[in-house]
């Protein structure tokens, strides 16, 4: 049965015969909220709870319970239902997820880690070194951080209860990683859920504010963005896919709806780019990174540099010694390198952005 909370915030929905009804609540708003839970978000991973809400009320779908079929009886079609407006924050493991594991091509997204972006800064994405031709590669200084949604909360609307139930079902899924997959579902993580997706409401007003101008190239990039993962052919899960750096061409100029041509491959994250985004030197070794992935690694070696440093010290008992690379490390921050899905309800807000 469909299971309500004293003060109707949200209803849990994890039996079949209760889907429609809150489906006919759901078709009735123009503009929604989604967000996606499970263990490891991606098509290898396992999504267990899916939570749309509406401007009144979250609906809790319990996707361990439910099974493919509620996505049959419509459920894909609202989340592949291009006019139906969809907040989102860092779609990418939900649409991968649901594309590869559900056959349903998430549509209609406003992705907020996107626009808070586009909020923070004047001109993100490929911006000024893209544009203007010169080598792009060589100005690691140019890539954006993204935030977390937990951070985003704390910058921009100073909710306490909502703060608070967030970071209580963070010691949650640190406690217990597999904690998506018990049921019955505790009442923090409920409300987990119903913050998560509710929260999203309070957040775009606030970033959006009166430029109603942006929404269109919000648009494009939250497009593109939901493709990130889903469209690789195989997912690695390495280092320069999970990360909190903007990926390039993602948001585009202001004044623009379009990207420039793209025809050479990136080392790293094995997406395509202007050729001048790379040295000529990269292009004749066969090396060539984008500006994101120099940094991921970058920040790889800082990190190792400077646990090599650490180890070296317990083991010689001397005063810690440190390189160069820490100036670097101290100067930009390490954000983590392990960004899944939750990445700030895995591993804290501490990282730079919501997580990293």
């Amino acid at each position: 049965m469909a299971c309500k909370t004293p003060d109707d915030e949200y209803t849990v929905v994890e039996e079949l015969a209760d889907v429609a009804d809150a489906l006919t609540e759901i078709r009735s708003h123009a503009l929604l909220a989604i967000d996606c839970e499970g263990i490891n978000l991606g098509r290898a991973g396992d999504l267990t709870v899916l939570t749309v809400a509406t401007p009144i009320k979250s609906y809790i779908f319990d996707i361990l319970k439910l099974g493919k079929q509620v996505f049959d009886d419509g459920l894909r079609d609202i989340l592949e239902d291009k006019t139906k407006k969809k907040l989102m924050f860092d779609c990418r493991g939900d649409a991968d997820s649901l594309q590869h594991q559900f056959k349903v091509r998430l549509s209609g997204v406003l992705d907020l880690q996107l626009l808070e972006v586009m909020h923070r800064t004047k001109s993100p994405s490929a911006s000024a070194s893209a544009t203007s031709g010169s080598l792009g590669s060589t100005q690691t200084d140019e890539v954006e951080s993204v935030y977390g949604f937990l951070r985003c909360v704390e910058l921009y609307i100073d909710d306490k209860k909502m703060i608070d139930e967030k970071k209580r079902g963070v010691r949650l899924l640190q406690d217990d990683e597999n904690v998506w997959q018990t049921r019955p579902l505790s009442d923090s993580l409920k409300s987990y859920c119903n913050v998560d997706t509710s929260g999203l409401f309070s957040l775009f007003e606030k970033l959006k504010g009166d430029n109603d101008d942006a929404l269109p190239r919000l648009r494009v990039a939250s497009e593109r963005y939901a493709d990130y993962f889903r469209s690789m052919p195989v997912r690695t899960n390495g280092m320069f896919e999970n990360h909190a750096l903007l990926p390039l061409y993602i948001i585009p100029d202001e004044g623009s709806m379009s990207f420039p041509f793209a025809s050479t491959k990136c080392v790293g994250c094995n997406r395509l780019f202007p050729r001048h985004e790379f040295s000529k030197t990269q292009l004749r070794k066969g090396q060539q990174k984008c500006r994101v992935c120099k940094k991921v690694k970058l920040q790889a070696d800082v990190q190792k540099n400077r646990e090599d440093n650490w180890a070296r010290d317990e083991f010689n008992h001397s005063p810690p010694l440190y390189y160069s690379s820490d100036e670097e490390w101290q100067t930009n921050g390490y954000y983590g390198l392990q960004y899944s899905d939750n990445y700030s309800d895995n591993f804290g807000d501490d990282y730079g952005d919501d997580d990293w």
